[in-house]
């Protein structure tokens, strides 16, 4: 502390009275609030006093003058470090330094001014408090996180697994689960506009990670402002220009010469195999930023390119049999993206500030499996001429524009268009959608063969799912005493693309490995799905959403947050336009009653939420929260694009299953198993080409619809917890958190009944009636802690979450989990496929003299459950769903680094980064079909020891 003039002590000592804490209130925004009171050394209240912040990196400044109650209130700032100037006739001026303020973070400083002259001035230099007083649940991942801490992939969102409440499956999407909800119920907000491809629930753009400046990761309890999320939500910003021109250069390389043999993908005498040697394996990322003034304290650019091009080799999971046969297990594949980001910020006025940014990722994965969304090895039983190429580009553009209308009264505008369209090509048709489905000549040939061991044919759904998003979202703030109300609507037009080819090209399925051989009726098929027809159609909805929060200072210690959002998804309603044609179409062809019904309107999504925030002590040392709510997760199309290609689009649909007495039209009660071998040989008759449905008359159609009232999922959340800073630097957390998911989605057949001890069909026209329902629910509990500690050189921090989660919905990915008895859905309940008992997470860096540095990251999570199934045993399971666990996951990465100073602001940094340092074994996806050869084993490992090294060069 230091002072300049003359202040008698008393008054030096209340002076630096001022403390930093984080009100309740988070908001979808990329943007940082200040707000506090000011007071004299009595504690009485000073309106009329002028309150200046100024950003120290651009030299922006705010001003705003304190009510008669004393209170300030500064929102919509840029995140970063701040100078507060307090300035009053009649006292002395007060200031505080180093004020650093975080994405989406709402701070408080209370001022206490001491008599004197405003020439007078006393200065409190030190950064804030750790006090976090929000309601929300989760972390912040601060810019020192993302800078130096190690990720293979440099991946930003992988540091979310930081955060308590978050783990991963080693599945699709997001990457991870929050809170027991499955992954694509996340949503991610970079700089305030939406990152998510909503047809897959994953993030669209590559946004590398030496891009970001930091984010905030909320699990549980975040304000009415975010919607479109009943998961977690990342805010994430991206780096902005200042008036310092500042750039970087670098690079990261892998080779495989420095990593560990991987796993071969099979056993032998129950061990699992490893390759004796490392294959081919290839990784350079480079790229770099700039930023700087266009002009000094007003107009700032930013810019960065990257390009990453990694060669590397996959090991099949693929049986002994089809390895015998001289199917390929080792095969290569490849990943390219080139992204790319221009972004501008304008102070127009000290009122209003203009921010524009542009952004572009190519991207291109060839030999993947799985489908968008799924990551590139989601299916490791594929072969490669299953697999697909996935590429298109990806791309948005952003404009978001924050105002200060009064002292009192300020809003946040924003526009933002997005283009998400992957397209999926596969490797035997080397064409897609449309015009695979149109080569009626190779149907045979790009049909899909399913095999316990292996899988062969075109990949399951190739062609174009995508989908372009255009927002209008506005915000408007109002102060009023002790209240900070908060008003705010979202406009969309979201429209979704559809060219492919799903069972168009007809799906086969075998119950054992066995090359197929007419005279070997052990070969024959047992299942088949095709949908005759097209599946192309581009559809466009409105959809809508208003917001109203109170932030309602009550007292000095206590804030409650009062929220209520309203969303209208009309996305659900997507083909709703063919129904009536179908049904015309489907009347004349079968008789009867109309089979479809259009969607209605889901208007209930009224999400009512409350957060709490007290602070018992004098000392403010501690904090006590809670928060309740409902949080509505948003359509993502696959629903509706299984209805339009499957059904609305189609001419005939069929489903057989020889073991199915529902969807195997040559079924007899008086002779089961000849009824069986009868519908094998029928699929056998043309094989790969389509079996003769002449034959069957009118019998087999099979219809899937969703149903009339679908609804968008949500949870219940409640939440309690507390936080208590030891010293400045180091705090501990712990919050109990139980959310309910609802209406979670799952296919059922409502045309089955049970008729004395035996399931039939309730109408004759259909063998199968799959319906989309909201059956589903999913509970979680859990405590969540966190430690953390942040000092110059040593930075530590600590989660740790036990948790358990239940459910009766099977879906791992966006397309809902089918039934397995449509009458009896208890039997699905059980351990989430989510459900990770325990997990903790460990980071730390420290920093050595002569500017060298390490840094780690350390794992920990107990197995996932897997359940036992089997094609043989049709409305039941062979044992209670996840009765069985898999692996555990550990796993500890490095980072050691060294500064090289170069002169003036110009340094070097080399590093050596290492990922599963110790070469632990973590398998994954085990099989759980008991016709498999490969029963009970891992089909997947995650890497064992990687090396990376790189470079960064800073100006």
């Amino acid at each position: 502390m230091t002072t300049t003039d003359r202040l008698p002590v008393q008054a030096l000592v209340l002076a630096t009275s001022m403390f930093i804490i984080t009100a309740p209130a988070f908001a979808q925004t990329s943007l940082a609030t200040l707000r506090g009171k000011a007071m004299d050394q009595q504690g009485g209240v000073l309106p009329g006093a002028t309150v200046t912040v100024r950003h120290v990196e651009t030299n922006t400044t705010r001003t705003s003058v304190t009510e008669a109650t004393g209170h300030y209130f500064l929102p919509s700032l840029p995140v970063g470090t701040y100078e507060l100037t307090v300035e009053l006739s009649g006292f002395a001026t007060a200031k505080r330094t180093n004020v650093v303020l975080r994405v989406g973070q709402e701070a408080e400083i209370d001022v206490v001014l001491g008599v004197g002259t405003i020439q007078e001035n006393v200065t409190v230099a030190g950064q804030a408090a750790l006090v976090e007083t929000q309601h929300v649940v989760g972390a912040f991942i601060d810019a020192a996180r993302v800078e130096n801490l190690p990720t293979v992939n440099r991946n930003f969102a992988d540091l979310a697994q930081l955060a308590p409440g978050i783990t991963s499956t080693g599945g699709s999407s997001m990457g991870f689960s929050a809170a027991g909800q499955h992954q694509y119920q996340n949503n991610v907000f970079v700089d305030g506009a939406t990152n998510a491809m909503q047809f897959y629930g994953t993030q669209a753009e590559s946004f590398p990670q030496d891009w970001i400046q930091e984010f905030q990761v909320m699990t549980n309890g975040f304000s009415a402002e975010f919607g479109n999320a009943s998961g977690a939500v990342l805010n994430v910003i991206t780096r902005s220009g200042t008036n310092t021109v500042q750039g970087r250069a670098y690079g990261f390389f892998q080779n495989g010469r420095f990593n560990a043999a991987p796993y071969s993908g099979h056993y032998t005498n129950n061990v699992p195999v490893f390759l004796d040697t490392t294959p081919p394996y290839n990784q350079r990322r480079i790229g770099g930023f700039m930023g700087g003034p266009v002009v000094a304290n007003r107009l700032f650019y930013f810019g960065g390119v990257e390009s990453l091009d990694n060669s590397a080799t996959t090991s099949l999971s693929i049986s002994d049999y089809w390895r015998n046969q001289g199917v390929a297990s080792i095969i290569p594949t490849s990943n390219t993206r080139r992204p790319f980001i221009v972004k501008t910020d304008w102070t127009i006025n000290p009122g209003n500030r203009l921010s524009l940014r542009h952004d572009r990722t190519v991207q291109r994965d060839t030999n993947c499996s799985g489908q968008g969304g799924d990551g590139c090895n989601s299916s490791p039983n594929w072969t490669l001429e299953k697999r697909a190429t996935f590429d298109g580009p990806l791309w948005s553009a952003l404009t978001n524009l924050t105002s200060t209308i009064s002292n009192r009264a300020f809003n946040e505008a924003r526009l933002y268009y997005g283009v998400n369209k992957l397209i999926i090509t596969s490797n035997l048709a080397g064409k897609y959608g449309d015009a695979l489905i149109s080569d009626v000549a190779h149907r045979g040939l790009y049909s899909e063969k399913n095999y316990p061991g292996a899988a062969f044919g075109s990949s399951v759904t190739g062609g174009l799912e995508g989908e372009t998003n255009l927002y209008f979202t506005d915000s408007f703030t109002v102060v009023k005493g002790q209240h900070q109300f908060k008003l705010g609507g979202q406009l969309a037009r979201v429209t979704m693309y559809m060219d492919i080819d799903g069972s168009q090209k007809a799906r086969w399925g075998f119950t054992s490995d066995r090359v197929f051989n007419l005279n070997d009726p052990a070969s024959y098929p047992t299942t088949l799905s095709l949908a005759i027809g097209t599946a192309k159609d581009i559809e466009g909805h409105l959809n809508g959403g208003l917001f109203v929060q109170d932030t309602w200072q009550i007292r000095n210690n206590l804030t409650l947050n009062l929220g209520l959002r309203y969303d209208v998804d009309n996305s659900i309603l997507t083909g709703n336009q063919f129904v009536d044609a179908y049904n015309q179409r489907f009347v004349t062809a079968f008789g009867g009653a109309a089979p479809l019904t259009r969607v209605k309107r889901d208007l209930n999504n009224v999400a009512p939420r409350l957060g709490l925030v007290w602070l018992p002590t004098s000392d403010r040392r501690t904090t006590v929260r809670g928060s309740g709510g409902i949080f509505y997760d948003q359509s993502h199309f696959n629903y509706n694009d299984v209805y339009i290609n499957q059904t609305l689009l189609a001419i005939r649909r069929y489903s057989f299953n020889s073991n199915d007495s529902t969807t195997n039209p040559f079924f007899s009660p008086a002779d089961p198993a000849g009824s069986a071998l009868r519908l094998r040989a029928f699929l056998a008759q043309n094989f790969p080409d389509w079996p003769d449905f002449s034959l069957l008359g009118s019998g087999g159609q099979f219809i899937n619809r969703m149903a009339p009232d679908f609804r968008i999922p949500y949870t219940v959340q409640v939440t309690g917890g507390l936080t208590h800073e030891l010293r400045s630097s180091m705090y501990v957390q712990a919050d109990y958190v139980h959310s309910t998911g609802k209406d979670a989605v799952l296919s059922r057949n409502v045309n089955v009944q049970q008729v004395d001890g035996r399931f039939v069909t309730i109408d004759p026209r259909f063998g199968g009636f799959t319906e989309f329902e909201n059956r589903g629910w999913i509970d979680y509990d859990a405590l969540q802690t966190r430690a953390e500690h942040r000092g110059s050189k040593l930075r530590l921090g600590g989660s740790y979450t036990l948790a358990k989660t239940f459910s009766n919905t099977l879906a791992t990915g966006v397309g809902g989990g089918a039934a397995t008895n449509p009458l009896d859905l208890s039997i699905d309940e059980g351990p989430a496929n989510e459900d990770r008992r325990h997990n903790f997470a460990f980071d730390g860096s420290y920093v050595f003299p002569l500017d060298f540095q390490a840094a780690a990251i350390w794992r920990y999570s107990s197995p996932l459950p897997f359940s036992v199934t089997s094609s043989t045993v049709v409305f039941a399971r062979p044992e209670p769903r996840g009765s069985r666990r898999g692996d555990d996951y550990k796993s500890l990465n490095l980072r050691a680094s060294k500064i090289f100073r170069l002169g003036g602001r110009i340094t070097a940094t080399g590093f050596w980064e290492a990922f599963n340092v110790m070469n632990t074994d973590n398998f994954t996806s085990f099989q759980g079909s008991l016709q498999s050869s490969q029963f009970g084993q891992p089909q997947v490992e995650f890497p064992k020891r990687q090396q990376q090294f790189g470079f960064k060069l800073d100006f």
